[in-house]
């Protein structure tokens, strides 16, 4: 159903076993000038090469890297909260709101409040993943009456059948769930659709699979324009996408049923992704589950086929930071807990082991090593009901008891 979309989504509904890294590199000729090229950089604001530099300031250094290579800094405006319907839920009230991202564009989301217990709560921003699936967002891991088809056989793929936000909310989270910037509500859409376009989706229906499908599939061969229009306009897809994860704290934060002190986040691939940028990039966020995208980048380039095509991504940072190094910055006030697919083709398993193991370097070394753990499930691609177990009762440990230790 989703071979037409985009590649990481191909090959993680693959289920392959491991796939060993072998033969030559999908970038062929091209792989050792690049690895070259990475080598003789190497990661100068990494913890390991601060040289004398106090933790603090290391963090700071780092944290203003990260914010610089996002690009995107608008000015602050109040959060203009909006509710647009309420419903009765099996748990918790599911409350479809927006809110003010920027002076740009409003934020559709959803609000999931528990029904049992007593506010306020801890709570979650759940973060959706990629999966070159743009046409829900939130939808995906949060259930739908009805469910759509499309979602149906993409949750069984991606989470083991199972809307983990709902579950999580039923459990006694507060949990909101947005529309990063290019899915859902706010995906690419247009008042008079491209003759190519029109053909694709001719003679579909929006209620099916199969016109889904093809939607995902067109947006998906406009994510390279997508960066690159806005690399000429100054700014970056990651860029929005984390300004508007941190606004989803603000939001939290604002809410009478919240415990302002015990938020957190969790987010499978590219929803991982966004959980290492929020973590780092507020330091509201107590605990981190990061599901499915902890690697060390140069290793990626091992891959013998390619898998990450035109990704959200800060341009230039790597220059200075690794994705396990943008991870640690959060180190050891927020809580970590990594979960990886030992069956997973978008990462080689000796990347994702030397991620894994250069943040808990951090953790030790800075004396927190009992808030990081990592873990291998011998699954492909994935976030399934067995790992989401092992996260609620990670979640709940780390945000009942919401020890603040130094940044």
């Amino acid at each position: 159903m989703y071979a037409r979309t985009a590649g990481l989504c191909v090959l993680s509904s693959l289920g392959l076993a491991w796939a060993q890294d072998v033969g030559e590199s999908a970038l062929g000729s091209l792989a050792p000038v690049i690895a070259s090229i990475q080598k003789s950089q190497g990661y100068p604001l990494s913890y390991a090469e601060r040289k004398g530099v106090s933790v603090e300031e290391w963090r700071r250094r780092g944290r203003r890297e990260v914010q610089h290579r996002l690009a995107f800094s608008p000015k602050p405006i109040p959060l203009d909260l909006k509710t647009h319907s309420t419903e009765r839920r099996d748990g918790y009230e599911l409350h479809s709101i927006s809110f003010a991202g920027s002076e740009h564009y409003r934020v559709p989301a959803f609000l999931l409040v528990p029904t049992l217990g007593k506010a306020p709560y801890p709570a979650l921003v759940a973060l959706h993943d990629h999966g070159g699936y743009f046409y829900h967002g939130k939808e995906k891991i949060v259930e739908s009456i009805p469910e759509h088809p499309a979602l149906v056989a993409f949750r069984k793929q991606s989470y083991g059948g199972r809307a983990y936000a709902s579950e999580f909310a039923r459990r006694g989270f507060v949990v909101l769930v947005i529309d990063a910037f290019y899915w859902g509500e706010r995906r690419l859409q247009y008042k008079q659709a491209p003759p190519d376009y029109q053909k694709l989706i001719a003679g579909l229906e929006p209620d099916n699979a199969e016109y889904v499908s093809a939607v995902n599939g067109y947006l998906s061969q406009r994510t390279a324009e997508l960066n690159t229009w806005m690399n000429h306009s100054g700014a970056n897809w990651l860029g929005i996408i984390n300004h508007d994860d941190r606004r989803s704290v603000d939001l939290l934060s604002s809410l009478p049923q919240v415990r302002k002190d015990r938020i957190g986040c969790v987010g499978l691939s590219v929803g991982a992704l966004r959980a290492t940028y929020l973590a780092r990039m507020d330091s509201r966020i107590r605990a981190a589950l990061i599901v499915g995208w902890m690697t060390s980048l140069a290793s990626i380039l091992e891959l013998p086929y390619p898998a990450h095509p035109n990704l959200p991504a800060a341009f230039g940072l790597h220059t200075s930071l690794d994705h396990p190094d943008v991870a640690s910055l959060a180190a050891p006030a927020c809580a970590m807990f990594v979960q990886q697919c030992r069956r997973d083709r978008l990462f080689t398993r000796a990347g994702m082991e030397a991620a894994a193991e250069k943040i808990a370097a951090v953790y030790r070394n800075m004396g927190g090593l009992e808030r990081y753990r990592w873990k291998f499930f011998d699954v492909p691609h994935q976030f399934n009901v067995e790992m989401q177990e092992e996260a609620f009762e990670w979640l709940r440990r780390w945000l009942e008891s919401a020890r603040k230790v130094g940044e």
